[in-house]
């Protein structure tokens, strides 16, 4: 094969494999934009690579493409031809009013048409780029980073998911830069081609990269060790997470993609004045999706007024043990938060008559209206008796029969639901006889198996993997939604009706008196779990490590579980690491300041690590192209110094450096007589011979003949040169 031939054919190859990277650059675009026509914007990246690998005259291409786009914005964006009057009109017309549009600043209203214009310019630009990267620098590794990056904070930003894609320009961009880089030493070295040995050395290369990629692609592949990004960025911008969710902790009605880390919130959003802490209902849901949570429909509404009897599924303590809680609301929640046992909710006489309650059937969610809109009330009153459970009832073995609508509802479970969940709940429940002994079997599983309490570094799943199954088998760690979610799940896995449940802990005592008065915050947002037990009704559960039960258990019999049981509301529900840092804060002596200033960091590791991970890149960058700006740093180093003969020698040897980093280095064993005439021929001067003599009259002590007033002419010469 003549090597004219094989050059052409190598640039072919080169140009085919540049293709299929534009294509992964192209491809999320359209998609993330609507775009359409994707052909024939491949075929126009086609057509510039093919005029490049042929060479054609700059005159000739420019009117190739300029037609092709011509043609392009008339097919697209009209009915006429690019071949007929009425065509070329519409083109004319389309270009006269953007650039008017253009002059006049108006840049948010160019037409859909110019847009693409410019599109096509942009495509054109980037492919002359890659042309100059590949046939004059013969390197492409900074479009291949840039295209990774591209593709990353795609994938990481929005839908599009850029696994394959950054597989494929990963592995054809290794193909080609050592194709690129055996071309390179070729010309450095000055062989001669000879087809079989090119195919030596690079077959073996390719085969390698090739092998690899094929071994990582079929090997297991292990979970994320670094969290998603996403919430930490979007954390500290107050924003929208990753799928909707919120990542600032607090209350929210969107449950249907659960998992990331979050931050905490101290604003204030409800003051409470009553005799004791307790949980803070808000809503249930019912449907577990393997991704988080929804509602399996509307639901009726009921509605009630001040002080009416409200009605729900929750068992209610006896009338002479009703007291009142009194709400104050400091954030715009429309609902009304219910202690379990909630009988009725009274507002101020004014309001009486206007304003309503309505439940919703199905999540017994308690939305607040005055005059038939929903609104914030500002203070109500709620009248309640707390249940009281017989542990004898609990723990019945007697069968009760479960309404059919229940089982239906409260025992759903995604068909995608890995096996190995279903036999961890059976193991749990294992030698159980009775649902209530179950379900505490289950809710103590977490804290007697290595689970942890964490808010960051909790993974999100993937597309086919299981929020639940994620937990308990692979992170083990995670927050209030991780844990009562999966006993929920391991509930409804051996039969026992289950719902997940949503409101707020009960916050933290800042006044006492003949009334309590705790203060509920954003971090207060919890969730927690209700299950069904025969003879009793809903009954519920705190998995969640760290925090306390809300059930009070009349022991109508000894037992041995009365001291497990005796977890009551009054003492903290929230983990003791949150507790730690409150007494750590209250102490104020400098000790405690340093551990907190070490948990502030302990908390932004992740970031810290991403920050990190940001300087090695950029060093490494930065070292790679020490050829591009430390020329510029020595120029400017040079021209603050003055030339004398406490400098001289110095300045010579940065002056050797930065002829070196120019492409310029003197060889081993080459005399600096000799690499100074090399230089005057490069730069067509005398320069370089006047300063070097200078500099070996200086190491024979001889300088006090030189005049370096002359001498910094020749050295400014020389480093505008290097400079220019």
């Amino acid at each position: 094969m003549k090597e004219q031939t094989f050059k052409t054919i190598e640039l072919a190859l080169y140009y085919i494999v540049i293709f299929f990277i534009l294509r992964e650059w192209l491809l999320p675009i359209m998609m993330l934009t609507g775009t359409g026509y994707l052909e024939f914007i491949l075929l126009f990246i086609a057509l510039c690579l093919a005029i490049s690998l042929v060479g054609l005259h700059v005159s000739i291409s420019w009117i190739i493409k300029i037609v092709y786009i011509a043609w392009f914005i008339v097919y697209v964006y009209s009915e006429f031809s690019i071949f007929t009057l009425k065509g070329v009109a519409f083109l004319y017309d389309e270009l006269i009013y953007n650039f008017a549009l253009i002059f006049q600043g108006d840049f948010l209203y160019v037409t859909n048409a110019f847009q693409s214009i410019l599109f096509f310019i942009l495509i054109w630009m980037f492919i002359y780029l890659i042309h100059h990267w590949l046939t004059v620098r013969m390197n492409v590794f900074f479009f291949l980073v840039l295209t990774i990056f591209f593709i990353g904070v795609l994938d990481t930003f929005t839908e599009y998911d850029g696994t394959i894609a950054i597989v494929k320009v990963v592995l054809l961009g290794l193909m080609m830069m050592v194709l690129l880089f055996i071309k390179r030493m070729q010309l450095q070295i000055g062989v001669s081609f000879k087809f079989d040995k090119y195919l030596k050395i690079t077959l073996p290369v390719l085969f390698t990269i090739f092998l690899v990629g094929f071994v990582a692609a079929i090997l297991p592949k292990a979970t994320p060790q670094w969290p998603d990004p996403v919430p930490y960025i979007k954390a500290i911008g107050q924003g929208d997470g990753l799928g909707g969710r919120v990542l600032k902790v607090g209350y929210d009605e969107d449950d249907s993609m659960l998992g990331g880390s979050f931050i905490g919130d101290d604003t204030v959003v409800f003051m409470v004045h009553s005799s004791k802490k307790q949980y803070w209902r808000v809503e249930t849901k019912d449907v577990y999706t393997s991704k988080g949570w929804e509602t399996s429909e509307v639901g009726e509404a009921f509605l009630y007024k001040s002080g009416d009897s409200i009605h729900h599924s929750l068992p209610i303590g006896p009338v002479e043990n009703r007291e009142f809680a009194h709400v104050e609301s400091m954030y715009p929640y429309d609902f009304i938060i219910q202690p379990y046992g909630t009988t009725s909710v009274y507002v101020s006489p004014e309001l009486a008559d206007d304003a309503l309650f309505a439940m919703n059937h199905q999540t017994e969610k308690l939305s607040t209206y005055l005059q038939n809109e929903k609104t914030v009330l500002d203070f109500y009153h709620i009248e309640y008796s707390t249940p009281e459970y017989l542990y004898s009832d609990l723990t019945s073995t007697i069968e009760q029969p479960i309404d059919p609508a229940i089982r239906d509802r409260y025992l759903q479970l995604p068909d995608t639901l890995p096996q190995r969940v279903i036999d961890l709940a059976k193991e749990i429940v294992d030698g159980k006889e009775n649902d209530y002994d179950k379900a505490r079997a289950i809710e103590s599983y977490f804290g007697l198996n290595g689970f942890r309490y964490e808010t960051e570094g909790v993974p999100v799943p993937g597309v086919d993997q299981d929020y639940v199954d994620q937990f308990l088998f692979e992170s083990k760690i995670g927050y209030c939604d991780n844990f009562s979610t999966s006993m929920v799940v391991l509930l409804r896995a051996v039969g026992i009706p289950a719902r997940w449940v949503k409101g707020f802990t009960g916050g933290e005592l800042v006044a006492s008196g003949e009334l309590n008065t705790y203060q509920i915050t954003n971090n207060d947002a919890h969730s927690w779990v209700e299950a069904y037990i025969p003879k009793v009704g809903w009954v519920p559960f705190e998995p969640t490590i760290g925090f306390s039960t809300n059930r009070s258990i009349n022991y109508d019999y000894e037992t041995d579980a009365y001291q497990d049981e005796m977890l009551t509301v009054d003492e903290e529900t929230e983990p003791e690491t949150k507790i730690n840092e409150r007494e750590e804060i209250t102490t104020g002596n400098n000790e405690q300041l340093f551990v907190g200033l070490f948990d502030k960091l302990k908390q932004y590791r992740f970031l810290f690590s991403y920050v990190l991970i940001g300087l090695f890149v950029l060093g490494i960058l930065l070292f790679i192209l020490r050829n591009k700006w430390m020329p510029k740093v020595y120029v400017k180093w040079l021209k603050r110094q003055q030339l004398n003969e406490s400098t001289f020698e110095s300045l010579y040897l940065k002056l050797l450096k930065m002829l070196e980093l120019k492409g310029l280095k003197r060889q081993e064993g080459q005399t600096l007589a000799s690499f100074a005439k090399e230089v005057d021929e490069k730069f067509l001067s005398q320069h370089m011979s006047i300063i070097t003599k200078a500099y070996e009259s200086y190491l024979y002590g001889q300088s006090t003949k030189l005049d370096y007033n002359k001498l910094k002419e020749s050295l400014e010469y020389l480093i505008n040169r290097c400079s220019s």
